[in-house]
């Protein structure tokens, strides 16, 4: 890990060094363009079978450097599982990690293409890639967007957005070039990852004035376990997002075969937030897990959220069904999560 993460370091150094002598003409400092911020969340968690704990989930640090020009970086460096407290193992750091979570540059080819290089989220659907606790509804997480793919990729991406009459299309292929990557934990581990995604927006070509975002994603990948003589899967998804008036509608679904036709598993989700009153949420959220290397998960969570501020939120939920499933354990969980 210590290796891995020099690596980054010097790579991202070298790689700013070289950005400079392209903005040398620019009046303004090259240092100028680095902007820090960052994210933190903590969950009380009463679980139906354990004991009830409080987590200090994450502390991350985003430091990103944009000048106006043809390169961009970002860089995420999370520290995770703090601390967890137990009425009877107290204060507990034994868990805590660091995870270079993000770490790329964006390279702008043309008004409709760019080059990302480096670390990044798998670009899978919609939740893998605003994961992060103050942008999304509840502190639980989908089993289907944790179970069946890598969340990361270290790599190339080619991404953008095409306009056409009244709808554009986004569109991101990309591929591994980096196996030896760190690791998080938690996450199942796989290796030459490759795949697409493509989206339009506006689909429904809404015209009333409270319609906002109508999405819908088409999602194809394939990697292998990183395991010697691992077995190679290939996954088909679609997800979707639907705003209109006080509602918010989406959803995720994947199917997942392993090499020889055999059944890799499978996993959806359809969640709704409705807003009730003073930036209160009213949140629903359905969702089914199957694997044959784990138990099925059908997941019901029902739960309230409060805006406290643009960057602020607070959660509370109820989580039910079937299937143990250690990260997300059923039973109440409240939360809060901001960004700075």
């Amino acid at each position: 890990m210590s290796t891995i993460l020099l690596r980054c370091a010097v790579s991202v150094i070298s790689l700013c060094m070289m950005c400079k002598p392209l903005l040398a003409e620019e009046e303004s400092s090259f240092w100028d363009g680095f902007r820090v911020g960052g994210y933190t969340s903590v969950d009380l968690h009463v679980p139906r079978t354990e004991s009830t704990r409080l987590n200090w989930n994450e502390l991350s640090m985003i430091v990103t450097w944009d000048k106006n020009s043809r390169i961009k970086f970002f860089g995420e460096l999370d520290l995770e599982n703090v601390a967890t407290y137990t009425h009877k193992q107290g204060l507990d750091f034994r868990d805590v990690y660091i995870n270079p979570e993000r770490l790329y540059f964006d390279v702008n080819l043309h008004e409709k293409a760019n080059l990302r290089i480096g670390r990044f989220l798998t670009p899978l659907g919609r939740w893998n890639q605003l994961h992060a606790s103050p942008l999304v509804w509840t502190a639980s997480r989908p089993l289907s967007t944790t179970e069946l793919f890598p969340s990361f990729t270290s790599g190339l991406q080619l991404f953008g957005t095409v306009p056409f009459s009244e709808r554009s299309v986004d569109y991101q292929v990309y591929t591994a070039t980096m196996n030896a990557q760190p690791e998080s934990r938690g996450e199942t581990q796989y290796k030459d990852m490759r795949g697409a995604r493509v989206a339009i927006n506006n689909i429904f070509n809404f015209s009333d004035e409270n319609a906002g975002l109508n999405t819908i994603g088409l999602n194809v990948s394939s990697y292998r376990d990183e395991r010697p003589n691992g077995t190679k899967y290939s996954l088909i998804g679609l997800d979707f997002l639907l705003e209109f008036n006080r509602w918010e509608f989406s959803g995720e679904a994947y199917s997942r075969k392993a090499e020889h036709g055999q059944g890799g598993g499978s996993g959806a989700y359809l969640q709704s937030a409705f807003l009730i009153k003073n930036d209160w949420y009213w949140i629903t959220r359905l969702e089914s897990m199957h694997k044959p290397d784990a138990p099925d998960g059908d997941r019901w969570v029902l739960g309230v959220t409060k805006r406290l501020k643009p960057n602020q939120l607070l959660k509370f939920e109820v989580v039910g069904g079937s299937g143990d499933y250690e990260d997300i354990p059923r039973g109440f969980t409240t939360s809060f999560a901001m960004m700075y």
